[in-house]
């Protein structure tokens, strides 16, 4: 599984823990570049359809969420038979951890943990979300000492039925189960408030109420047996905590707390001002709550008769009248006994008398279908729960228990789960976002987006011009969003600029909303000076408004390249016909001599480029000497 990429975006680095239901992977999301954590459903339960349904019920419970000490649930799916969540990386450990280090924690810490997970729980219940398997596995604790609640495995809407034992399956810790979760009843708001003062009662003495060598032996305990006191084991306890703890822990959900919200308003009295007033335990319903506690040393005595034996209201030793206590219970005890016993075995007999039939199969029937299909084999039908499913049309049966072809007796209740028909997804608005963007989101809700590429002159390159369906129409999983990206303003031949004045060409570029680049300068023999020798994009090229145009214009004729003719008199230096002379001119072409030959008695003409000297030569003895030096042009 290391290194495997789930929907090409979830890359799997790390095994960072595991549970009965699922493997915990520390994943990275490549699109938004972030840890994730990635639970994936273990090998032997993806074919149960049971254990698939609960899988992707936590996603859609969990994710319904939305509170600071809740993990956040990012992303659900499947591919290739492998089921998987993925949820907010936190970067810490969880509370069993700390307490396995630790050994007890002290007061304060606990109790700012337990209103955090208090605080949880009033956010789920709000949302009539159940979480069922609250335990300091399932508690994180991030680096700053942020609470975050994680797990919501066997979680449950309070409308839909609860069941604590699926397949013969004990979901959830038993060291924290609430008594009518171990009976095997229906786990309501009030199991999880049981299960937190199971927490606290951990985290304030290191150690569990109720232990045992099988999980049954500890639920046997949940049911029957008084909670050892917190205060003979931890003395920093205060009487007040305990009284917390013991409100939570009752066995009768009816004497617990009301709410999570009634219990954080106890918490929170006790971190404000370090008790809770003996009213709060006065309320209603609470008057029936009994001590569940068992001191640990008997020999502590907490009535100020440095361990005397105190006496009850006749004047008898404690102990005795312990003994007569213990009596009566034992009395009332076997005559239960009896009692049930009888009540077993008539009812025994009666199911001894009972048909067994065949359990037919309904998976897939619309609800009348199934309904008089299970009536005709003489079963009754229930509704477990009603569920959204992708592939099952609504009002049809999902799953069923017991499975076809199982033999119950006639007469038995055959729960179904029926779908509600797809997930109705409403359409968010991604106008205005970038083309990545606007996709990215819809494939994150599972639509499928379609584009459409258009021209627009008002809509930058790139960004969703409109959509379809338009935002808050409801769709399935699955079905497509039609996109129009713009293409930026329709394209046009680029017009001609060469010839042009430089001021003529920025009036041209301005009226098509292009925008002006760079303007090189240059000399030029063919176009005039000031005028456009070259652009870019070319005379025809197909351009879009906003787009750059360079220019070269012309700085007119290079001097180097003008051409002087220039007119010499010999005699003007005294030089008498049939002299020899000789002229070389130095200019931009280089020096070279012009003219040598004997004086004719005309005007000498030589040509002279750019700038430079003439230089006016006769011959003498010793060879030519210079009469003169003239430069030009002049």
């Amino acid at each position: 599984m290391i290194e495997k990429v789930l929907a090409n975006r979830y890359k799997i680095e790390e095994k960072i823990g595991e549970g009965g239901m699922a493997v915990v992977y520390r994943g990275y999301d490549n699109i938004l570049n972030r840890s994730v954590t990635v639970k994936i459903l273990r090998e032997q339960f993806a074919l149960d359809e049971n254990f698939v349904r609960r899988f992707k019920r936590e996603a859609q419970s969990a994710a319904s969420l939305s509170h600071p000490n809740v993990v956040n649930i990012y992303d659900v799916g499947e591919q290739d038979g492998t089921y998987y969540i993925v949820m907010e990386y936190i970067d810490g450990k969880s509370l069993k951890e700390l307490i396995t280090e630790k050994g007890k924690l002290p007061v304060n810490e606990a109790v700012q943990i337990a209103r955090q997970i208090c605080e949880a729980l009033v956010t789920a219940h709000k949302n009539k979300i159940i979480h069922r398997d609250i335990k300091p596995h399932n508690i994180l604790l991030t680096r700053d000492g942020r609470v975050k609640v994680t797990d919501f495995g066997i979680a449950k809407a309070v409308t839909a039925a609860t069941v604590t034992y699926d397949n013969n399956v004990v979901m959830g810790s038993v060291h924290y189960f609430a008594p009518e979760q171990a009976k095997g009843g229906l786990a309501g708001a009030k199991a999880d408030i049981y299960s937190l003062g199971i927490v606290i009662y951990e985290m304030l003495t290191g150690e569990v109420p109720f232990s045992g060598e099988t999980p049954i032996s500890v639920a046997l305990q949940h049911l029957q047996e008084n909670i050892k006191s917190p205060v003979e084991i931890n003395s920093e306890v205060s009487p007040s905590l305990e009284k917390i703890i013991l409100k939570a822990a009752q066995k009768d959900p009816a004497s617990r707390y009301e709410s999570a919200e009634d219990m954080l308003e106890d918490i929170n009295m006790y971190i404000n001002q370090g008790f809770v007033s003996s009213e709060r335990f006065d309320r209603p319903g609470v008057n029936k709550m009994q001590d569940q506690f068992v001191p640990v040393n008997h020999n502590n005595n907490h009535n100020g008769n440095n361990g005397e034996v105190s006496s009850g209201p006749e004047g008898e030793p404690e102990d005795k009248k312990w003994k007569y206590k213990w009596l009566i219970i034992g009395l009332l005890s076997f005559i239960i006994f009896v009692t049930v016993l009888a009540y077993g075995f008539s009812q025994l007999r009666g199911m001894l008398t009972v048909d067994e039939v065949d359990v037919p199969y309904v998976t897939g029937l619309s609800l009348q279908e199934a309904a008089e299909v299970l009536e005709e084999a003489g079963l009754e039908y229930v509704i477990l729960e009603e569920i959204p499913d992708d592939e099952v049309p609504e009002n049809h049966v999902i799953s069923q228990f017991p499975e076809a072809e199982r033999t119950v007796k006639k007469g038995r209740e055959v729960e179904l789960v029926l779908s509600t028909g797809p997930v109705q997804l409403e359409v968010p608005s991604v106008v205005g976002l970038k083309e990545l963007e606007a996709k990215i989101f819809l494939q994150d809700m599972d639509l499928i987006p379609e584009i459409i590429e258009e021209y627009s002159p008002t809509v930058p390159m790139g960004e969703v011009i409109s959509q379809s369906p338009r935002e808050g129409i409801k769709l399935n999983k699955g079905d497509t969003v039609s996109l129009v990206i713009s293409k930026g303003p329709e394209p046009f031949r680029m017009p001609n600029l060469v010839d042009r004045t430089l001021a003529d060409a920025r009036d041209w570029i301005e009226l098509y909303k292009l925008t002006m680049g760079n303007v090189q300068e240059q000399y030029s023999n063919s176009v005039a000076e000031g005028k456009v020798i070259e652009q870019s994009p070319k005379s025809g090229d197909m351009v879009q408004a906003q787009d750059t145009v360079d220019l070269v214009v012309s700085k007119g004729q290079d001097p180097a390249e003008i051409g002087y003719k220039i007119t010499i008199d010999p005699s003007l230096w005294g030089i008498a016909e049939g002299e020899a002379i000789r002229v070389d001119i130095d200019d931009n072409k280089g020096v070279r001599t012009a003219y040598e030959d004997n004086y004719k008695g005309t005007n000498i003409e030589v040509e002279g480029w750019g700038s430079g000297t003439v230089t006016i030569m006769k011959l003498t003895e010793d060879g030519y000497e210079t009469l003169e030096v003239v430069k030009f042009p002049q």
